[in-house]
């Protein structure tokens, strides 16, 4: 007797191997599996733009790697002591404008490059909601702890996300032909949005994601959500918080 539920795994033909490059972008749960990745001494470029966790935002900063543009004074902003840049994760924010520039344009050339070589992009959504700047009009990365007002906060819908990613999709086989993207959607449940509305989110990232599969044979989903939630069905393999997979479950991922 099988006292839990397999998740079944379908083969993909996808070949990874310490030969592959590849680029990662997503929540802290790619962080951990890439740093896994990095520390088995496989070729990986993590989070160029920092934790990223909405479609929207990753699709921006693979956007401005396509276009290669550098960052400018204009694009970075100051707020209690540190300058910080909506597209980054605080991980990038620095108390001197130089450096704070320096180590944003330092990383998205060395990103930029990567993204014409890399075999494989791996994305991780994380959450379907979103804040959106009042002033610029722009979805933010991460709001950098300004006050709440700043900001429209919003659920995309699958229909956003599809036609956000189909026309990015697009572009990067225009500079990487072979390029195969690996979907996969984060167990890390956002209960600050509610239980219900954490799951209403995980659903249109999920739906969104199998309509750009159907599309493409190089595009592939990996069932990480479904591995925790339903294969590893225990609070064991939570940390502390309740909410991230501790090290046991992401090594099971892994």
């Amino acid at each position: 007797m099988d006292f839990r539920t397999k998740i079944d795994i379908p083969q993909s033909g996808l070949q990874i191997s310490h030969k592959s490059r590849r680029l990662m972008f997503g929540s802290c749960f790619i962080e951990n599996i890439g740093q896994l990745l990095i520390d088995n001494k496989f070729k990986a470029n993590l989070n160029p733009f920092g934790v990223l966790y909405n479609p929207q935002s990753i699709s921006q900063a693979l956007q401005l790697l396509i276009n290669e543009q550098p960052f400018s004074a204009d694009d970075i902003f100051e707020y209690r002591g540190l300058y910080h840049s909506f597209f980054h994760h605080s991980s990038f924010s620095h108390s001197d404008e130089g450096k704070c520039l320096e180590q944003i344009n330092h990383r998205r050339k060395q990103a930029s490059n990567d993204l014409r070589q890399a075999d494989i992009l791996f994305i991780t959504f994380g959450t379907a909601y979103v804040f959106r700047n009042k002033e610029s009009k722009k979805v933010v990365g991460n709001c950098h702890k300004l006050p709440a007002n700043y900001f429209d906060r919003y659920r995309l819908n699958i229909e956003d996300i599809v036609e956000d990613w189909s026309s990015l999709l697009k572009q990067l086989k225009e500079i990487n032909p072979s390029l195969q993207v690996v979907f996969t959607v984060s167990p890390i449940r956002h209960l600050k949005d509610g239980a219900h509305d954490n799951q209403l989110s995980k659903s249109v990232l999920l739906l969104a994601i199998d309509e750009l599969c159907k599309s493409d044979q190089s595009l592939h989903y990996f069932p990480s959500y479904e591995i925790v939630l339903d294969e590893l069905r225990d609070y064991r393999f939570y940390n502390e918080d309740m909410v991230h997979p501790n090290s046991v479950a992401v090594r099971y991922i892994w």
